[in-house]
């Protein structure tokens, strides 16, 4: 049985004069799900959640909310938290003061507010932090203060644009994992604004791929990083390696390599565009069966190696574990060979 849906937004666009910046945007998330709008800057994500926050009006389609019609419904009043980039926090105010702002813009008592600001900052592990001013706080703090008041208007929808690029690498990967074990717990249904795939790939049920103001796929991320609907997002969610070949017999040849498609590629004759990640490759010693070429290049990442290693068909990424054993020399004549069920057939964007 279909998940109900809590948010839709049905045909959406919107211009900006001559400028169509959305592009009959349709797409539904269900109670309690973490959906992520991720595309390169300029494909419309941002405006997307402007419109679900209700800071701009579609040209045309319509957004609704648990049944409700959101179109003439004033962002203050559609029951939605917001966290921005820059967690614009109140510089003169503390802690408490900034989580509180939105309960006295809503009238809420003061006995009320000091209770819900407290269990707030506790959600966040800031409780000991609250009479603190936002300059005497470190990024990642300032971010859980951005949060909590967020939060505490028990918000039925979240909205996240862009909330962890401000911060450094280890940070981030902390407050991501801080952030998602928030989301699960409270259950808020949550869409987030990002650039970063690996960041959306982590947090989210499933990703929007968007591109020039459409979505291209929105799917769970591990299928989408596996199964990507075209070469623009199998090269958007990561490295991805193009292999030409010419497919025929339920097999293929390319640069000499003869080797088996997988079953739902079986039947293609003639030219055909395969793909596949990096860490779906083996580096053999040369000599042996497989795709010929030579290391260009490694990199050492810590748990794994990268490598270029060119061949006939142009260069190829290869990521390998690092499994403690002497690492491929630059220079050094290989071979890269695969199995049938990585492959894919990469269509055009």
């Amino acid at each position: 049985m279909a998940a109900p849906h809590f948010l839709t937004l049905d045909r959406i666009r919107k211009d900006y004069g001559a400028f169509t910046a959305i592009r009959e945007v349709s797409f539904s998330v269900a109670p309690g799900e973490f959906l992520g709008l991720l595309g390169p800057s300029g494909c419309g994500k941002t405006t997307t959640l402007q419109m679900i926050a209700g800071f701009e009006v579609p040209s045309r389609g319509r957004i609704t909310m648990d049944g409700r019609d959101l179109t003439t419904v004033p962002a203050a009043k559609r029951g939605i938290g917001l966290v921005f980039q820059s967690y614009a926090l109140f510089p003169h105010m503390t802690a408490a003061e900034n989580v509180a702002f939105g309960l006295e813009m809503r009238w809420v008592s003061k006995a009320e507010r000091i209770k819900r600001v407290a269990e707030a900052l506790d959600m966040v592990h800031l409780a000991h932090l609250a009479d603190r001013f936002p300059r005497q706080m470190s990024g990642g703090q300032q971010q859980r203060v951005a949060l909590a008041r967020a939060l505490v208007i028990e918000p039925r929808l979240l909205l996240l644009d862009e909330p962890l690029s401000n911060l450094d690498a280890k940070l981030r990967e902390e407050m991501q994992v801080e952030l998602r074990e928030l989301q699960r717990r409270i259950g808020v249904t949550t869409i987030l604004v990002t650039h970063d795939q690996s960041e959306a790939m982590a947090l989210c049920d499933r990703v929007a791929i968007m591109q020039g103001g459409r979505i291209v796929q929105i799917d769970a991320p591990w299928r989408a990083y596996d199964v990507p609907a075209d070469d623009f997002v199998a090269d958007f969610l990561g490295r991805s390696n193009r292999l030409p070949a010419c497919a025929g017999g339920g097999q293929a040849e390319a640069g000499g390599h003869r080797f088996a498609l997988p079953p739902d590629l079986a039947d293609r004759q003639g030219d055909i565009l395969l793909t596949i990640r990096p860490e779906r490759l083996r580096i053999g010693n040369d000599g042996a069966a497989g795709l010929g070429g030579r290391v260009q290049s490694r990199l050492f990442l810590g748990g794994f190696w990268l490598y270029a290693v060119e061949t006939a068909l142009g260069s190829f990424a290869v990521m390998l574990q690092n499994t403690g054993t002497v690492p491929h020399d630059e220079g050094a004549p290989v071979t890269l060979n695969w199995d049938a069920h990585s492959l894919r057939r990469l269509e055009r964007a």
